[in-house]
């Protein structure tokens, strides 16, 4: 009766969606609010079609839960760098890195497409206000296809990591 139970309570969650619903982030080690908010805002936004997260938006566009690369800044730096989160993705549309972050002047996000393989920006999409933003994300990268992430086989370290750098963060 117990197994019954676990196995109805993980499949209910698989088909809920709820254990993909969070990125893979340790957020204590997390010292910007903007990293945070940026974090929550892609695990709870809704895609227009309503039936997925950001989050899930982007795992359908193949993106690795276990290689995600942040920028964690100093919020009191006036002119400092921005936070930033850059995931790798694989689709119809796109295949290289998206990297969200704030714009310059903390009114919206800037949104950067990169071509797996150079370092120059190919699409950079500035000023996207959070009602869009989920909108305009799901222009640039989705291509339809649904994906289910694949369990990972190996016991690796997940090189989740806070770095610095430019907007075009490299993996």
């Amino acid at each position: 009766m117990q197994t019954e139970i676990k196995t109805f309570v993980s499949q209910q969650e698989v088909q809920d969606g709820f254990d993909q619903a969070k990125l893979p982030i340790d957020r204590d080690s997390i010292r910007s609010r903007r990293l945070l908010r940026m974090i929550e805002l892609v695990e709870v936004l809704r895609t227009p079609d309503n039936q997925r997260t950001m989050w899930q938006l982007l795992l359908d566009a193949g993106a690795n839960p276990d290689y995600i690369l942040m920028r964690d800044c100093d919020d009191d730096v006036q002119n400092g760098r921005r936070p930033a989160i850059q995931v790798r993705v694989n689709t119809c549309k796109h295949r290289g890195f998206v990297v969200l972050g704030y714009d310059a002047d903390d009114r919206g996000f800037k949104l950067l497409l990169q071509d797996e393989g150079t370092s120059i920006a190919r699409v950079t999409v500035e000023k996207v206000n959070v009602r869009k933003l989920a909108e305009v994300l799901e222009d640039l990268v989705d291509d339809g296809t649904r994906r289910l992430p694949q369990a990972s086989t190996n016991s690796a370290v997940p090189s989740n990591a806070a770095i610095q750098g430019d907007y075009l963060l490299r993996p």
